[in-house]
């Protein structure tokens, strides 16, 4: 609980100077709407923008006047969060500031030596933490009715069952063992008979294709839930799962592998599960709007980078 009380009220500190972003005597780097960004908060984004130049739109060859004006943009941001946060009076819960702070010390404790050798101090890290934490309030504020409303909750759960699959799997590619090239055709014959085998066998319940697929010397793999538009499964996957009945094994064959995939029921799979992807969904469902309302209330915000 000291820790805890300890940790809450140094972040109150950070939270407290976030309306006043240049103090102290650091050098201010921009200002914006009569705001004085510090040099510091624009030394950690263009660290940011230069470490991963592809997240904001930028070619492994930019000019450094692109990765300026990337940061300049992410000052922005960071203003306008902090602003709207302040005017529509929004508070952060106890468990959100602790999770500010201890995301702050994990961060520093892997990277802490990088930030120091940039000028980006531990106090400047938390400011930028606490502005990320307040984005998401922002928009839970303005998207997040609360399970109390029946309505939006049902539109949630709604979305959650159309666009999420669960399934068990097994799968093989028609690639050689040392990767080099593909199998025979011959071979991969082999392999489908092999499924389709595993699918014939498997009854209705699970416990019977973990048998048949540890019969033919596979191993199922756990429960997986795949959202649709996840890239990480062959082109087409999902809408196959999609289709499939609940407790149905089928076999669907791609260019370089095949599946014997097992259908899960969400609903069965109970209440907590739908929980757990709750805010996932709700991001998901209000994402273009969320990028129109943040564009809009940026677009409000002047710049001075004469500095940078």
């Amino acid at each position: 609980m000291k820790k805890i009380i300890c940790a809450l009220a140094a972040l109150n500190l950070i939270i407290l100077s976030l309306a006043s972003c240049s103090f102290g005597g650091k050098k201010t780097a921009l200002t914006i709407s009569g705001t004085d960004i510090d040099s510091e908060i624009y030394a950690y984004y263009l660290d940011r923008v230069e470490q991963r130049p592809e997240d904001y739109g930028l070619n492994s060859e930019y000019k450094q006047s692109e990765a300026r004006d990337a940061a300049v943009d992410l000052c922005v941001r960071y203003l306008a969060f902090n602003t709207y946060f302040a005017e529509n009076g929004l508070s952060l819960s106890v468990s959100e500031k602790v999770s500010v702070s201890d995301n702050v010390n994990n961060f520093w404790m892997r990277s802490g030596n990088h930030f120091e050798k940039i000028g980006v101090s531990k106090q400047t890290l938390t400011k930028i933490l606490t502005s990320e934490a307040y984005e998401n309030a922002i928009f839970s504020y303005l998207y997040d009715k609360g399970t109390g409303d029946m309505e939006a909750e049902e539109s949630i759960k709604v979305y959650f069952y159309g666009n999420y699959v669960a399934f068990r799997n097994i799968c093989a590619y028609y690639t050689t063992d040392d990767g080099s090239g593909r199998i025979t055709e011959q071979e991969r014959l082999a392999l489908v008979d092999t499924f389709n085998a595993i699918a014939a066998a498997s009854g209705t319940d699970s416990d019977s294709f973990t048998t048949a697929c540890s019969d033919a010397g596979y191993a199922a793999s756990d429960i997986a839930v795949l959202e649709k538009s996840n890239e990480g499964y062959p082109a087409g996957f999902f809408d196959n799962v999609n289709g499939m009945q609940f407790n149905e094994v089928k076999v669907f064959e791609y260019s370089d592998s095949i599946f014997a995939v097992r259908k899960e029921s969400l609903v069965e799979l109970g209440e907590g599960l739908y929980s757990s992807y709750r805010d996932t969904c709700i991001k998901n469902m209000h994402a273009d709007e969320w990028s129109a309302f943040v564009e809009d209330y940026i677009s409000t915000f002047t710049v001075d980078a004469k500095n940078v």
